[in-house]
């Protein structure tokens, strides 16, 4: 029997064995561990350190794991970041059987951590993030709205630092990732539909697209929601009675005082008692934007948001609450929609597409300064 791994005994030139880049790319880090991986491919697959050398081929499973600040693939040691890609460009890298389109890069972080990146066309990784973020069921314009913005939103996030591992995470801090395995027909299609779409603002650059999934019945800005956003006139605050048909477009949630207390401790907000709740100030759209929490020792403001998301952002859907009810010891809050508010409402668009309106019309909806243009034409 061979082994699992042939070396290759010539030195490969390093412009022969660095990552490719341009608009069109992204970094994706799809994996942050300590424990090891199987790595594989659906063919022969060549790896070595990212700053070239002496590169290995394997035609079979590889167990990878992190020993200090040294990757290990199975019996070989190296001392820095190691890229992985297949031999042919028809073959797929695969990480506990979960496939990946791009090239990997390992990167040792110390104390036996280490995170796996994806480098992958920016098309392809939405490919992977559509049926994480939409239903795949619903019409074309819906999805192929989604497609532009989750692009958008990668693209307008490439890092400007030279030292950055990865411009995106793959979970829901930015959009949620789950590689080739989540693919599906009708989103692909979209993507196709839309190749190299994005939305760019009057400065020619890439919009950070927001979404969420359903505004309540009114959009709200995003620097009424994130402190550090600056003031972009490309997003709309309007009215939008097209996401009623979300099944959770109207909610209620009850939390004791003492649970409230508790998770903004696990947030970081300590109090030492909490008598009651009080929306300060209102945003434009009706969201809570700063809230006072009463205390016997006096007032603490916190933004909406931060207190949403402390509550957990699946339990308390929004911040956009038409009743909050008090008693000795719980409050009850009742609320519309589901998610910050901020860009694509994708219930609205869910409902203009059935309504007949195309993918252009509702992107110009929630973002009504914005223009489409080619990723491939942006200079960044």
């Amino acid at each position: 029997m061979r082994s699992t791994i042939l070396s290759i005994v010539s030195v490969v030139l390093a412009s022969a064995w660095t990552l490719a880049s341009g608009p069109e790319l992204v970094r994706i880090r799809v994996l942050y561990t300590k424990q090891p991986v199987r790595l594989e491919g659906t063919g022969p697959y060549q790896f070595g350190l990212k700053q070239a050398g002496t590169t290995f081929t394997a035609y079979g499973p590889v167990r990878v794991r992190a020993m200090r600040k040294t990757m290990v693939f199975g019996h070989k040691g190296f001392k820095g970041e190691v890229l992985v890609m297949p031999v042919s460009s028809t073959d797929t890298l695969k990480i506990n059987g979960r496939r990946y389109r791009g090239t990997l890069v390992f990167h040792p972080l110390g104390s036996g951590r280490y995170d796996v990146v994806e480098t992958v066309d920016v098309d392809e990784y939405v490919y992977g993030v559509l049926p994480r973020e939409v239903e795949t069921s619903w019409p074309p314009a819906a999805l192929k709205a989604q497609a532009v913005v989750s692009r958008s939103y990668a693209v307008a996030n490439k890092s400007q630092d030279p030292t950055a591992r990865f411009d995106l995470s793959d979970s829901v801090f930015d959009q949620v990732y789950g590689g080739m395995d989540v693919e599906s027909p009708e989103s692909n299609r979209a993507v196709d539909n839309t190749h190299g779409e994005v939305l760019v603002g009057p400065s020619g650059k890439p919009v950070v697209a927001y979404f969420h999934s359903s505004c309540g019945g009114r959009t709200e800005l995003p620097q009424h929601v994130w402190k550090t956003a600056p003031p972009d006139d490309v997003y709309g605050n309007i009215l939008d009675t097209y996401c009623q048909e979300d099944p959770h477009y109207l909610w209620k949630l009850e939390l004791s005082y003492a649970t409230i207390r508790q998770r903004l401790r696990r947030a970081g907000v300590r109090l030492h008692d909490l008598k009651k709740i009080a929306i300060v100030q209102k945003s434009l759209s009706g969201r809570a934007e700063i809230i006072g929490l009463q205390t016997s020792r006096g007032v603490l403001e916190i933004s909406g948001n931060r207190f949403r998301l402390a509550m957990g952002a699946d339990a308390l859907r929004s911040t956009l609450f038409v009743n909050v009810k008090q008693t000795k010891k719980s409050v009850l809050f009742e609320g519309h929609g589901w998610g910050h508010g901020a860009g694509l409402c994708q219930w609205g668009a869910h409902g203009r597409a059935m309504a007949g309106q195309d993918y252009k019309s509702i992107l110009k909806t929630y973002f009504p300064k914005a223009k489409l243009a080619s990723v491939d034409t942006l200079s960044r």
